[in-house]
């Protein structure tokens, strides 16, 4: 019996013990919350969390008076001060969030959720001066305030519009109207993009919009798993890699792209133009003080073969030759491709070829070195058009006969916004050794087009300035 007495205190002493605990934790969720809030809610907090967000993101700002709300609190925001110093001043504007009463009691500060209506960074008036460690305007928190909270979590960040003001920081790059998810960690974060546009210093590029895009940051790294991109005119683009902030940064990526523009529509190399909308890739090697080095190909989609302006005549010379109009109304191409590599300030398009069937095929490479532009093409002729300009020209041009094709080799010059060629000059100059032989009636067919500011009409220049006008004009 004795035992049993014992037994029976000890589970009324254990009830005991656990209702007067359930009492004191029920007293500590009721008034202890209303203490912290209270603090919270006060300059202290607020002077507090301020030069701790001003460290963070390198500035020098206030936050706005916190609003609670039983355990939800906001903000009209974070601002950075006008003159403050860092490379960006942020406007981050209604900051809305809540805290779990319950994790206060081990004194972790938790916010489940923190929205952002928008996020604006602007270039600093003074990006090249450090923020220092105690920022006079900030002033410090009591020890025991800081000591507060052992941890504070965040579940996840909303923000429902970035936008980054292009600057020289960005290097004239930047963006507007995008939607950001993150789910932050001690050690890696997760975002997702969505939406919104990516404003960029290149004119021929023109706006992109940003679809989607997803991936992680663990310090120092940026891991971009997908983003995709799509312009106005209907192409589409796929970009995947990672960058290592660092001195020098690193980085290495893979960009493919589909039935994008090409840069003014149209692709030229003295010539002729092919205008036409591109597809390819581009793999991202490495990341040099002085520029990007990669490689990657590219292949053209619904090209045509037409003759350009200026110095680009040949087409138009040739067709007249020939008598074939397709070489000077153009044509279409069932093959355009190439591959190319790019380092500091220079571009090596390599592989180049470019066929219409049964009229022209276009083998060669380009070398694009700062606005200088050299390179050489075999240009090769059906083998019946071509054996007709060789014979016009006394054998001396179009010689070469492979694969149903007969080639001239054309050495290209100049700059990209004036390529020259020297083919023009080699049949110029051929044509007028072997004038008595070429008959008055290629003369007449060139001067169907008068004006020399059409391919037609600038060919048909060139060989009136070497047989002379025609009789009867």
């Amino acid at each position: 019996m004795a035992g049993r007495s014992r037994l029976g205190r000890f589970f009324l002493w254990g009830a005991g013990a656990a209702a007067l605990l359930a009492v004191v934790s029920g007293f500590t969720l009721l008034f202890l919350p209303g203490w912290i809030q209270k603090w919270l809610g006060g300059d202290d907090f607020r002077r507090l969390a301020s030069r701790q967000i001003s460290m963070l993101l390198q500035t020098d700002g206030e936050l706005q008076p916190l609003q609670w709300s039983s355990f939800s609190v906001s903000s009209a925001g974070f601002f950075s001060r006008p003159d403050a110093p860092g490379a960006w001043r942020w406007e981050i504007g209604n900051i809305r969030t809540g805290i779990s009463p319950r994790l206060l009691l081990d004194r972790i500060l938790r916010f489940s959720e923190i929205s952002v209506e928008s996020l604006r960074l602007i270039p600093g008036a003074r990006p090249g001066v450090a923020l220092p460690p105690e920022s006079p305007t900030v002033p410090a928190a009591t020890s025991g305030s800081s000591d507060l909270f052992r941890e504070v979590q965040v579940g996840s960040v909303e923000i429902g519009s970035l936008r980054v003001d292009p600057g020289v920081a960005t290097s004239g790059w930047g963006v507007k109207g995008i939607r950001i998810s993150a789910q932050p960690g001690k050690a890696r974060t997760d975002f997702q993009l969505r939406g919104g546009e990516i404003l960029n210093p290149l004119t021929w590029l023109g706006p992109v919009q940003l679809q989607t895009a997803e991936g992680h940051y663990t310090s120092p790294t940026l891991f971009l798993r997908s983003m995709q991109l799509s312009s106005p005119q209907g192409g589409s683009l796929r970009l995947s890699g990672e960058y290592t902030a660092g001195s020098p940064p690193r980085a290495q990526a893979k960009a493919t792209w589909e039935n994008w523009s090409i840069p003014g529509g149209k692709i030229g190399v003295g010539l002729f133009e092919i205008p036409a909308r591109m597809s390819g890739e581009f793999v991202l090697q490495e990341l040099r003080p002085e520029g990007p080095v990669g490689q990657g190909q590219v292949r053209l989609v619904g090209a045509r073969l037409e003759p350009g302006r200026d110095s680009q005549t040949v087409l138009s010379l040739l067709g007249i030759l020939t008598g074939d109009t397709r070489l000077q109304k153009g044509a279409p191409l069932t093959t355009a491709q190439a591959q190319w590599s790019m380092q500091p300030g220079l571009y090596n398009v390599s592989r180049i070829v470019a066929e219409a069937p049964g009229l022209l095929r276009v083998n060669g490479q380009i070398r694009v070195q700062g606005s200088s532009l050299n390179g050489q093409i075999l240009l090769g002729l059906d083998q019946g058009l071509g054996s007709k300009v060789n014979g016009l020209t006394g054998g001396e041009c179009f010689r070469r006969t492979e694969g149903g094709y007969t080639y001239e080799t054309v050495n290209l010059s100049g700059t990209l916004e004036r390529p020259q060629n020297d083919l023009q000059a080699k049949l110029s100059a051929a044509l007028t050794r072997t004038a008595v032989r070429t008959g008055i009636d290629i003369l007449q067919k060139a001067t169907g087009n008068t004006d020399p500011s059409t391919p037609a009409g600038a060919a048909g220049q060139v060989l009136k300035s070497i047989f002379g006008t025609p009789p009867g004009r």
